[in-house]
């Protein structure tokens, strides 16, 4: 299983989907975890992936974005994914690896990792899955329309590369797996078949808490903001309908390199990086805002919310493959016009939330 981060802690959607796709896949399968790293943190999680039965049998460092030969490598003939992430000396490890432990399967995790579909492993073999977690070209299509116009040129070629890279690889792998219906079908305009595995979370890891005040004033948006669509969110959300929220309305906002976000020095936001426990956050939450614009598939942090009895606000955008209804499991915002009148019935219906809890935990 390959990864293009260490699956431990799960602090990221795309950990997340990884460490529980490992910890899900039976018991009788011996499991092993190849990963690129970015730091030497990945050393104190290697016994959480014992205890699911996953040996951890080799990492990588992955390259710096910013290093100069990347920068250079985005006029080149790759993408700067495969920069980032592809190297022949790293392939001949995992041929090794392959060889020796007497691989049957070869799953590897994103686009990122994908990279190392090969004849070469066919050659031992091995089938080969390129587990989806977005479709990648898609998803920076939609980031190039938003670009800067200087910028918007150089963005649209590494789109190009990034679709014919993708494509490629859909194509040469055994099996490709999506993350919702709506992936799949994308998937399928160039292969056959597409398995779907949808994102999910073990409920009993979140105490269910029906909400009980009601005028509610605290907002909660949980992400990564490394990633690109979080960052939009959040700087979307605050913009157009923060600011104009009644000033006793507050905002906290958990995940990496939040402190780096615009909205930061508001008093009204509260910002912090990290937590020791996600649930507490929860506890504390009215509702959750998931502003997100950019992307498919699916967003970890509204399932749990959901299973967590937090009311969700939502964009369409990310919501593919969770069968969710307007109204009945949380509420959809169609037109960013309707955000705030929509998020303020929310916060003052105390029966609405009520509803909107139970319904979406039994979902989950």
């Amino acid at each position: 299983f390959l990864t293009y981060d260490f699956p431990y802690p799960t602090n990221t959607g795309g950990k997340n989907r990884a460490y529980h796709m490992l910890r899900y896949s039976g018991q009788d399968i011996k499991k092993y975890l190849f990963s690129f790293v970015r730091d030497d943190g990945w050393k104190n999680s290697v016994v959480e992936m014992e205890k699911i039965g996953v040996e951890v049998v080799g990492t990588a460092a992955r390259k710096k974005v910013h290093d100069v030969k990347n920068i250079l490598g985005l006029i080149g003939g790759n993408s700067i994914f495969k920069t980032l992430y592809f190297s022949p000396s790293i392939l001949t490890d995992l041929l090794r690896i392959i060889a020796d432990k007497k691989i049957d399967i070869v799953h590897c995790e994103s686009f990122y990792t994908a990279f190392y579909i090969s004849d070469e492993i066919s050659n031992l073999g091995a089938k080969q899955i390129f587990g989806t977690e977005n479709i990648e070209h898609i998803l920076y299509g939609e980031y190039a329309k938003k670009a800067n116009l200087l910028l918007k040129p150089l963005f649209n070629f590494q789109v190009d590369k990034i679709r014919d890279e993708e494509v490629s690889l859909f194509k040469k792998t055994d099996l490709c797996i999506a993350v919702s219906d709506t992936d799949a079908k994308e998937i399928k305009k160039y292969v056959d078949e597409c398995e779907v595995i949808r994102n999910g979370v073990d409920i009993d890891e979140y105490k269910f808490n029906l909400p009980k005040k009601k005028g509610g004033a605290k907002l909660l948006f949980v992400g990564n903001f490394s990633y690109f669509p979080n960052a939009d969110a959040i700087n979307y959300f605050y913009e157009s309908v923060f600011r104009t929220l009644d000033s006793n309305i507050t905002l906290t906002i958990v995940g990496k390199k939040a402190k780096d976000l615009k909205c930061a020095n508001d008093r009204r936001v509260k910002v912090k990086e990290f937590v020791p426990k996600i649930q507490d956050e929860y506890d504390n939450a009215d509702v959750m805002v998931a502003p997100i614009r950019l992307g498919g598939g699916t967003n970890f942090k509204v399932l749990e919310s959901m299973a967590a009895g937090v009311p969700v606000i939502s964009l369409p955008q990310r919501l593919e493959g969770l069968d969710v209804k307007d109204g009945e499991h949380l509420v959809v915002v169609i037109e960013g016009s309707d955000f705030k009148p929509k998020l303020e019935n929310l916060l003052n219906d105390l029966e609405l939330r009520k509803k909107l809890s139970i319904n979406a935990r039994k979902l989950v």
